[in-house]
């Protein structure tokens, strides 16, 4: 680990922006109420994290005491539970917000409390209604960022996302030629079903 790098680390940073893709449909991400309540079952859930124009949930942390920045009190309690696998982005602000180092991928874990055995693959945030996360450490960890860290990028919208993980599933299938052929003609049918549907 480059220790001179951890150490500017720990005094330019001042908050974390956690960026993850965000489908409705998908079923690996789920908000409740901390009574099991599916809170995207009610009709009147809005979540507070929300980007509308990146289709991403965007949430800044104040690293030194885990509070969610503009987190409204009406926003209540609410835990969050993802598998976001390695489709994430994690930027560290300086005390300005402006971007300086960033991790694409998998969870940062030193940092971010890790969600029981599933370390790297998850992120389970319970937020209180004052906006503290729980169980949010009073030391950051920052190596994490001082190992993987990256000149921050933009961070891309959600359109595709669902589209490029089934890709990258199936190409870790290794299909024939004739398997391939098949889901091509698959997909093509599909299409053109819901095409049809729509009209």
């Amino acid at each position: 680990m480059n220790k001179k790098q951890l150490e500017e680390l720990q005094v330019h940073a001042c908050f974390l922006h956690i960026s993850i893709p965000y489908d409705k449909e998908d079923e690996l991400i789920t908000f409740d109420d901390g009574l099991m309540t599916n809170l995207e079952l009610e009709d009147d859930f809005v979540l507070p994290m929300l980007n509308a124009e990146t289709q991403r949930l965007d949430f800044v942390v104040n690293l030194k005491d885990g509070k969610m920045q503009n987190w409204k009190e009406s926003d209540g309690y609410l835990r969050m539970w993802a598998k976001v696998r390695d489709s994430g982005t994690y930027t560290l602000l300086d005390a300005d917000k402006q971007p300086f180092c960033q991790i694409c991928g998998y969870v940062p874990f030193k940092l971010i409390p890790p969600f029981e055995e599933g370390a790297g693959d998850y992120i389970e945030l319970a937020v209180n209604a004052d906006g503290t996360i729980n169980n949010w450490s009073q030391n950051p960890d920052l190596s994490d960022f001082a190992e993987e860290g990256q000149t921050p990028k933009p961070i891309k919208t959600n359109k595709w996302h669902r589209a490029e993980d089934a890709l990258r599933y199936i190409k870790g299938m290794k299909l024939n030629t004739e398997e391939q052929d098949w889901l091509v003609k698959e997909l093509a049918k599909n299409i053109a079903n819901r095409k049809y549907n729509q009209m």
